[in-house]
């Protein structure tokens, strides 16, 4: 009997359970709200909200304004300007400013757009007072256009037309450092130490180098097992070598000029041989192996694919910025080199 009513139970439990289902019923709304699994979507949601609300906040503070789209525009438009002229002086007195028309100096002078780099670190009130006056650059372009530019400390740049904003531009006193001269006077040094200061170099194809280059060009040259030599001696030994059809003749020489505070001196290497030239115009000539005046060659072969690759470019490369202005090399050359009487002429 028990048996019996026990199976009467669960009958009309299942058929209830089917009933419900076959009629769609659900629990209540009231206990949907009420269910622990529900309060937990809904804290969920929240956070899914404000993260929302969050992302769109930054997303707005990241847009760019229209003082920032112009900035980004005036610079593109210098970085492929095509300059026909340059004036470099000093930025307090411009009377004694140097007009430069070179087309490596042109190009430096686009790339420093390409390297600007927006800094909050200084105001343009505070970067001229800390560092006080720089260089001035004047940039003419084949449509008439003006650009003027001031640098501070080496490597902080203003624009006029941009007169709110202060840039980090990496090395951007090169061209005053090559081409202006000292205001009190030329110090004494050794022509490898100014060799190694230069802040520009440019050879006859019209790449330009940097100082990293002439650091180690001159410190190459410092290193390197040579004896002094002239003009004749290598002369004899090019027309030896042709008579013993072991060479060609004078062999195609690579000349590379050195720009330093308004002089220039230059280096001019064949295969064994090379010359430098002072800044007064004597020359001393040096014979080395020539697997290493080669070395010397493709330093300066290494630096202008580089350099090409950067122009190629066509975008902003951004510097860690710099407290200071970058030191000096020559120092790192000791005064005791066994060339520091290259300013001799044989």
């Amino acid at each position: 009997m028990r048996i019996s009513f026990r199976k009467t139970v669960l009958l009309a439990v299942f058929c209830v359970s089917s009933l419900c289902l076959l009629t769609g019923c659900e629990p209540s709304e009231r206990k949907v709200l009420s269910s622990s699994y529900y309060k937990e979507l809904q804290q969920e949601n929240q956070k899914l909200e404000k993260q929302v609300e969050k992302l769109q906040e930054e997303a707005a503070d990241n847009s760019p304004t229209v003082d920032e789209e112009r900035a980004v525009d005036y610079l593109d438009k210098i970085a492929r300007d095509n300059l026909v002229r340059l004036e470099v002086g000093y930025a307090d007195n411009m009377d004694g400013s140097e007009f430069v028309d070179n087309e490596a100096a042109f190009t430096f002078a686009t790339l420093l757009a390409k390297r600007a780099d927006l800094t909050q670190k200084y105001t343009p009130e505070e970067v001229e007072e800390m560092y006080g006056p720089g260089y001035e650059y004047i940039l003419y372009d084949e449509d008439n256009a003006v650009y003027e530019v001031y640098v501070y400390g080496g490597n902080y740049v203003v624009f006029t037309d941009l007169p709110n904003n202060v840039y980090y531009v990496y090395n951007a006193s090169a061209l005053g450092d090559a081409f202006l001269h000292y205001r009190n006077g030329y110090p004494n040094s050794s022509l490898l130490h100014r060799l190694a200061d230069s802040a520009l170099i440019i050879d006859e194809a019209g790449m330009f180098y940097e100082n990293e280059t002439a650091f180690a060009a001159a410190n190459s040259i410092d290193q390197m097992e040579k004896e002094r030599s002239s003009r004749r001696e290598a002369r004899r030994t090019w027309r030896q070598e042709e008579r013993e059809e072991s060479g060609t003749g004078r062999p195609k020489p690579v000349t590379y000029t050195f720009y330093h505070h308004g002089n220039t001196m230059v280096l001019t290497m064949f295969d064994s041989f090379y010359c430098i030239e002072n800044m007064d115009g004597k020359r001393t000539w040096y014979r080395a192996a020539e697997e290493d005046v080669n070395q010397l060659k493709d330093l300066f072969t290494q630096a202008s694919a580089q350099m090409q690759e950067e122009i190629n470019e066509g975008s902003q490369n951004s510097q860690e910025e710099e407290t200071e202005e970058e030191p000096s090399h020559s120092s790192e050359i000791e005064e005791e080199s066994d060339v520091s009487s290259l300013d001799e002429e044989e």
